[in-house]
């Protein structure tokens, strides 16, 4: 089979599945929202089709919107298509986009294509992805891949990515809820396409292979929390350390009322306890804080209103800058906001305003895993295995103002 192609260019996007194609009906008559998630893959890209696959090409390079299956600007290639039979080579060398078979058929160019698959999904790197695949080759970020996949789909995905299949089932149920609820809370976060696949969205590496998680997104079709008409911003993390948090003393931003601290059972869960302590230099700290040349730092505790440490202002010479527990969580990678900081080698607490001298370090000792704010994810296996259903376990962490609702009521 002969397959040299070049397209003089390609990019893609996607969302709905062609002009002729109905989006997924639940059983009570929603229509499934189709999502376009940005997937973080190696350079090289193994690609094997579940089904048989048309291609789709573009005319236009810029991304600067979400462009969905249904869109007019997708053209279909006539006369190629990519065998489902065959394992596929994806990479990007000098702008193109290469596809190179086991069989040493070859597609190139430099536009976007889209594959369309007739519902059975792709394999990547050995992991199945449901919907379609847009291959975008960017000149400044490479190889672009994006997944159009229904909503239920990828809150499997996201499921069997975040959680444990070990896990009671009432458990996996709130936490798909808290999932699907993000989700929907949180399409469009990025101009181009709904979602990226690492921690700053959700994780997503596929579908599953356990058949719990998918019992557990069943279960729950369509079911979002709300507030006031509007899903809420479902956030969860790991484990918090014995206690969640309030999202303001977290991020900046108003208080919600159904992200207040609340107390967590997840003492017994893998991340509980921090496997080692942190140790900083005052040089280390400088650096990280943009305070150049610095030999000794004043640290100052920032209580909330309650008088509880929320962050760390540190001064010197040259000016001074204030963080707060999760911003210093992500610059010195500690696993979790939750932490006391000890003076070091003295090992004294640090709870009032001191003086860091030269060759000092902090030292930071803490429990629980992410930011702390919403869902625990081991509290809530632990209330599951005390018998709480997935709905009062969703009470617990997110209050009881917050409603529930579907897709008719909450996709904004």
């Amino acid at each position: 089979m002969e397959m040299n192609r070049r397209f003089q260019g390609w990019i893609i996007l996607l969302i709905f599945l062609l002009a002729t194609y109905s989006p997924p009906v639940s059983a009570e008559g929603q229509i499934e929202p189709v999502l376009l998630i940005r997937l973080t893959l190696k350079p090289q890209v193994t690609l094997r089709g579940l089904g048989p696959i048309t291609l789709y090409y573009r005319s236009e390079k810029d991304l600067a919107e979400k462009l969905h299956f249904s869109s007019a600007s997708w053209q279909k290639v006539e006369d190629a298509a990519i065998s489902h039979q065959l394992s596929w080579q994806v990479t990007m060398v000098d702008g193109q986009l290469i596809l190179h078979s086991e069989q040493g058929d070859l597609i190139t160019g430099d536009l976007p294509i889209l594959l369309h698959n007739s519902g059975s999904g792709f394999e990547l790197n050995g992991a199945d992805y449901p919907g379609n695949l847009i291959l975008w080759p960017d000149a400044d970020e490479g190889l672009i891949i994006l997944n159009e996949v229904g909503l239920e789909d990828y809150v499997c995905g996201v499921l069997g990515s975040e959680a444990y299949a070990s896990w009671s089932l009432e458990a996996l149920k709130a936490n798909a809820v808290a999932i699907r609820s993000y989700t929907i809370h949180s399409l469009g976060k990025h101009d181009a396409f709904d979602l990226c696949a690492e921690n700053h969205c959700q994780v997503y590496r596929g579908l599953p292979q356990a058949a719990v998680f998918r019992a557990a997104v069943t279960a729950t079709a369509g079911e979002v929390l709300t507030w006031r008409g509007t899903p809420i911003n479902a956030v969860y993390h790991s484990s918090s350390g014995g206690r969640t948090r309030n999202n303001e003393d977290v991020w900046s931003g108003l208080p919600l009322p159904y992200l207040r601290s609340v107390e967590d059972f997840d003492h017994d869960g893998r991340n509980y306890q921090w496997p080692n302590a942190y140790l900083c230099s005052v040089e280390e700290l400088a650096h990280g804080l943009i305070l150049p040349g610095e030999q000794a730092l004043q640290v100052t505790p920032i209580p909330s209103v309650n008088g509880e440490r929320v962050g760390l202002w540190f001064g010197g010479t040259s000016g001074g800058r204030g963080l707060k527990n999760e911003e210093l969580r992500r610059l010195l990678g500690l696993p979790s906001a939750n932490f006391r900081v000890f003076c070091y080698p003295e090992q004294t607490e640090i709870t009032q305003p001191i003086v860091l001298p030269p060759g000092a370090s902090l030292l930071f000792v803490g429990t629980g895993s992410g930011h702390g704010v919403g869902l625990s994810q081991w509290g809530a296996a632990a209330l599951a295995a005390r018998g709480y259903t997935y709905q009062q376990i969703l009470c617990h962490y997110y209050g009881t103002e917050v409603d529930w609702g579907n897709y008719a009521t909450a996709v904004r």
